[in-house]
């Protein structure tokens, strides 16, 4: 009877114990040492990182009895020894203990209860005091009902348990961005993935977390993390420290999740990171860096599975021997809220090795061409490529990398990749192991649309919102528009209040078309012989007309004169524009119609669209637009010509009557490249070009002095069939910049720079290559490098920043090809193993004796149909304390014999093209075009850099 009495009362306290404001209990024995005598007490929201108000979190309206034991989610846990802010633990005011937990020989200890008050005070609460005991790995706590005035709830945090020790079970976390001497970025750790213990580095070197205060928005922070209590020693074990973050209300301006930190043989500390809330970022103390790391960092780890080995053959076609990188994130359009979304890649983690082709979720992508901010691409920085994508015969070309931040697009610049583009409509790329200061950098991939199955002219949604009109403000509505919260499905026609219209093709103001970032076409509409083509999409901000691009779309010119669009989801708040003053006629760049019998002259002048300085004629049997007043003998013979330079780009106008009178319609105009022809507005015709995806046909040349531009005007009236068929017209113009301003142009030279960890430090050497005109290397060519065949041509490999009176420089290899690839199959040797060619007559001048080297060969051309020669080398470096650097190519032995054994760095670098010339008809054949290609606007800078990491010894 009595033992089934003592169960009935047990089982009262247990049901009386579940109704206490939610909690569930469990009474394990009846004993009078409370380690085995306590209440379960198990409430996810006390949780001091759950973010989350729990109406019940009120433990002043508990009747508290005995003692108990926290869990979390099932997981043992113990009340907060630290501050912990509002919002926590279900309530406002987060209950914690002021000092340490007792150990086990002392038995019951006695601690105060403090709370922390919503205005952001610490220990501004004081609650009535409750025991604690230490039960060997958890603790029990006596707990009493908190001041009524509080409302407040006890905290708790749980420990995941070590499974093995961290000191040889973290990842390496080489971050120099974190260090308290940077600044700029406002990156929140909150974003990024965290999972278990961490050793962190500098550049390959150790260092530690701050153990006081760092400055305001250092780390790249907005709250700067350093601990507030000293490392352990080893003898310690595993520790917790409290963390603080830098605000504008002092050092510890917010107290933050604490973490777990260990001391470790070879002078070195692991950290079990967490993820924080608020935006705030853990640092290093760059004051803590140890050069020398007795335990060498875990190698990175690969971020993906390679489905198809590396080429690892130089002599293999990358196109066929690739690795596939197939991860959807990669993809911009897979785009997130900037503080829900955990960081999936790191490709300074990355071991890059040889070529990849680019996948998303089965379909071939390649990288973009535009730019995009941060936080996209499944890493904190997006890199995209700067400049267009090769064509075949390019072969394998180098190209820029950049990274956005939130305002501005080439705000990080990284390592430049190789590029190649493949049979089959698919490209390759060499990847590099990014720069580590770049935070979290991920490489981006796009599939891009493909023309429909379908003729969008005639299945198309109609959109009609009055708003879009490129003259409507923001301000004109109670809110902004916005694009990206719209399913955009398919192709669609632009209409304002039922008139038809078309997306702007130059720049719309900040504040636009109903919204913040006003959306316009980066180029011409098409004709509707063109079909379905593709235009990048800018988007204003308050700084730039194209602050932001978008990503391209699809559009396509009708029968009826209308335009059809296939429109995407844009990123951040922007909208597309639609413009009706200036809507594009079947006409815009014909201007000349042909008259039926059943035309009417009103019908064919309304669709004209002549100026009022202008009058509609018919002239030998077609319409078009005449000028009404006279013009001088200058106008006449240059058009009226304009030209506005500007960076890196140019733009010319004609008077689009003069030229019409002259027998020249507009629809015939285009420049070097026949795709890039102009577009009429208001009487003029525009021509427009530049340094990025919108070359066409510009050469670059240099005379010493400045870099030109050069490009023409050109149409033959014969083959537009109206007017004449003998007259041609060529208007040559150019931009000319001061050379001493090419680096604020974007003319870049080819340029790549490979950093190495060396203990005496690092440095950095150029090696460039120039060609000369004559024998004694004071007469480099300037502009294209046209040489007639069998002449001497003169070249120069020549290396600065370093010690010329340590080292010297001695080419091994230097070859030829037809295209821009030194792989390229077809190969013509001129040095070999340091010595000239026995195939051909090649002087080797001067080679390992100094920074310089020199050599000359006879211009030639390949047999295969190419006009075009381009030359690569292979150098080292050589100390001269070793006396092994001079080159004796007279021994039939001199392989052996003069090849060093001291090579301290090497690398290659190639110069082209280098193009024969005709001096009987004064020109190059046949029909070379220079500069049709981004490649060969950098390449006629004649100097490609290369920069090295060097170590300079003593």
């Amino acid at each position: 009877m009595r033992s089934l009495i003592s169960l009935c009362v047990t089982v009262l306290l247990l049901d009386n114990a579940e109704r206490i404001n939610g909690q569930t209990s469990e009474a394990t024995t009846l004993s009078t040492d409370p380690c085995f005598e306590y209440t379960a007490l198990d409430n996810p929201w006390r949780d001091i990182r759950a973010d989350q108000h729990n109406p019940n979190g009120d433990d002043s309206l508990v009747e508290w009895s005995g003692w108990y034991r926290l869990y979390l989610n099932g997981k043992s846990a113990q009340m907060s020894e630290w501050c912990v802010s509002e919002g926590r633990c279900g309530s406002f005011e987060g209950l914690y203990i002021n000092g340490s937990h007792p150990q086990l020989e002392d038995g019951v200890v006695t601690r105060e209860v403090l709370g922390y008050h919503p205005g952001g005070q610490c220990d501004a609460y004081s609650s009535a005091p409750i025991q604690i005991k230490a039960c060997g790995d958890y603790y029990v706590y006596k707990l009493v009902r908190p001041e009524e005035s509080l409302s407040g709830s006890y905290c708790a945090v749980a420990f995941d348990s070590i499974s093995d020790d961290p000191c040889y079970n973290y990842e390496s976390l080489d971050r120099p961005w974190r260090a308290t001497n940077e600044s700029g970025y406002y990156i929140c750790d909150e974003s990024f993935s965290w999972n278990g213990w961490y050793r962190l580095f500098y550049n390959g070197m150790d260092i530690r977390m701050p153990e006081s205060c760092v400055s305001l928005y250092s780390c790249n922070a907005i709250r700067s993390l350093w601990l507030t209590s000293p490392h352990p020693q080893i003898e310690d074990g595993v520790v917790i420290r409290e963390v603080c973050g830098v605000e504008d209300s002092g050092c510890c301006g917010r107290i933050f999740f604490p973490i777990r930190v260990k001391a470790c043989p070879g002078n070195y500390y692991v950290y079990e990171l967490v993820k924080q809330f608020f935006c705030a970022s853990y640092c290093i103390d760059v004051n803590t860096i140890s050069p020398t790391a007795s335990i060498t960092a875990p190698a990175p780890v690969s971020a993906f599975d390679m489905t198809l080995s590396a080429a690892t053959n130089t002599d293999v076609d990358p196109c066929y021997d690739y690795t596939i990188l197939d991860e959807h994130k990669r993809s911009p359009d897979d785009f997130f809220n900037i503080y829900d979304h955990i960081h999936e890649y790191d490709d300074t983690r990355v071991e890059w090795d040889g070529w990849y082709r680019f996948y998303i979720n089965g379909s071939s992508a390649q990288m973009p061409e535009w730019c995009f901010s941060h936080m996209y691409c499944g890493g904190f920085s997006s890199l995209w490529l700067d400049g267009t994508h090769p064509q075949l015969e390019d072969g394998v070309v180098t190209r820029d990398v950049y990274g956005g931040n939130l305002e501005v697009c080439r705000y990080f610049r990284s390592d430049p990749i190789q590029v190649k583009a493949c049979p089959g409509n698919y490209y390759v790329y060499k990847l590099v192991r990014l720069n580590r200061m770049i935070p979290s950098p991920a490489y981006c991939a796009v599939v891009l649309a493909s023309p429909p199955s379908f003729d969008p002219c005639y299945s198309y949604n109609s959109l009609d919102e009055p708003w879009r009109a490129n003259k409507t403000s923001n301000g004109e509505y109670l809110y902004s528009r916005c694009d990206d919260g719209d399913n955009w499905d398919g192709w669609y026609r632009l209409f304002v209040n039922g008139q038809s219209a078309q997306m702007p093709e130059s720049c719309v103001s900040f504040g636009k078309c109903g919204t913040y970032h006003a959306m316009w076409l980066n180029g011409p509409h098409p004709q509707l012989e063109d079909g379905v083509v593709t235009r990048h999409v800018c988007g204003s901000t308050s700084r730039d007309c194209c602050g932001y691009t978008f990503h391209p779309i699809q559009l396509k010119a009708c029968p009826g004169n209308y335009y059809v669009y296939e429109l995407l989801r844009p990123r951040y708040c922007a909208a597309y524009c639609a413009e009706v003053t200036n809507l594009t006629t079947m006409y815009t760049t014909a201007e000349a119609i042909p008259v039926t019998e059943t035309s009417v002259d009103g019908d064919r002048c309304s669709e004209l669209n002549c100026t009022e300085d202008e009058r509609c004629e018919e002239e030998h049997g077609v319409y078009g637009c005449f000028c009404k007043d006279s013009h001088n003998s200058s106008q006449l013979g240059s058009f009226d010509f304009i030209e506005t330079c500007e960076s890196s780009s140019g733009s010319m106008s004609l008077s689009r009557c003069l030229l019409f009178e002259a027998g020249f319609p507009t629809d015939i105009l285009h420049l070097n490249d026949p795709n890039c022809r102009g577009t009429v507005r208001n009487g003029r015709v525009e021509f427009y070009f530049d340094n990025n995806d919108h070359i066409c046909g510009t050469s670059l040349v240099a005379n010493g002095t400045h870099f030109i531009y050069e490009n023409f005007i050109l149409g033959d009236s014969g083959s537009g069939n109206i007017i004449s068929r003998e007259k041609y017209l060529r208007i040559h113009f150019s931009c000319v910049y001061p050379q001493t301003q090419s680096l604020s142009m974007d003319i870049n030279p080819l340029e790549s720079i490979v950093h190495s960890n060396l203990p005496a430090g690092q440095g950095t050497y150029q090696v460039r290559m120039i060609p000369y005109q004559d024998a004694e290397f004071s007469h480099p060519f300037t502009g294209s490098v046209n040489v007639e065949l069998s002449k001497n041509i003169f070249v120069e490999v020549r290396v600065d920043g370093v010690d010329s009176s340590q080292f010297v420089s001695v080419i091994d290899t230097c070859w030829a090809t037809p295209v821009n690839d030194p792989h390229y199959s077809l190969r013509w040797d001129l040095i070999v193993d340091m010595c000239p060619s026995p195939n051909d007559k090649v002087e080797l001048l001067q080679n390992g004796v100094s920074t310089s080297s020199r050599f000359s060969f006879s211009m030639f051309i390949f047999t295969e149909n190419s006009t075009k020669v381009y030359l690569h080398c292979t150098m080292h470096l050589c100390l001269l304390s070793d006396n092994h650097c001079s080159v004796n190519c007279d021994s039939e032995q001199h392989g052996r014999e003069g090849r060093s054994v001291d090579i301290h760095d090497s690398t290659s670098i190639s110069i082209g093209p280098l193009m024969w010339f005709d001096s009987s008809k004064g020109e190059q054949l046949p029909n070379q075009v220079q500069g049709s290609r981004a490649p060969s606007l950098c390449a006629s800078l004649m100097m490609l850099l290369i920069s090295m990491s060097v170590l300079i010894s003593f």
